[in-house]
């Protein structure tokens, strides 16, 4: 088992730089939990970027505030609530939507799941990226939801990444948003 801390402020950047964020992104981290990708992902936006996290359980916020102030993280906005069918973020306001290890919430047939897309789709810039660990569900058939939701894929990774506080070697896809 991995020190979290270590992820957070060394293994997670080197692996999110991998993945595209950049210095001034904007960034949406969907269902962020205790923010072991929130975290990273703010320490390489900087000052002149973002990261909105959204989750619902107040446990798992409540760690993320308290580890963002003890590391003076003040790019950090907390969007504390369950996605239902709106994220309540600008349209073409994001550059890159993170959806890691989310799927055990969205499952394939599920209705909720074509929504998240249809809004993650209407958050991102023309230009926008959004990164998927898809853990817990048919790969082939989230993926062909994602391509139906207008995003081409761009990349695959096989990385090491954070998952239930482990490190462990799992795939990410990156797509790209696909203008209507």
């Amino acid at each position: 088992m991995i020190k979290v801390d270590k992820w957070t402020k060394e293994y997670g950047i080197k692996f999110l730089k991998e993945v595209g964020i950049k210095k001034g992104n904007i960034i949406f981290d969907c269902c962020c939990g205790e923010g072991n990708y929130t975290l990273p992902a703010a320490r390489i936006a900087d000052q002149n970027g973002l990261v909105y996290a959204m989750d619902m359980n107040k446990d798992k916020i409540n760690t993320l505030k308290e580890k963002s102030n003890s590391e003076n993280l003040s790019n950090i906005r907390i969007i504390e609530e369950e996605f239902k069918k709106v994220i309540p973020l600008a349209d073409k306001s994001v550059d890159i939507v993170l959806l890691y290890d989310i799927f055990s919430y969205f499952s394939i047939g599920n209705t909720i799941l074509s929504i998240l897309l249809d809004e993650v789709y209407r958050i991102l810039k023309d230009n926008g990226l959004i990164s998927v660990y898809p853990e817990h569900i048919d790969r082939d058939k989230l993926k062909k939801i994602i391509i139906n939701t207008n995003f081409k894929l761009e990349k695959e990774l096989f990385n090491t990444i954070l998952h239930d506080k482990n490190l462990q070697k799992g795939y990410i896809w990156n797509f790209k948003k696909v203008l209507k």
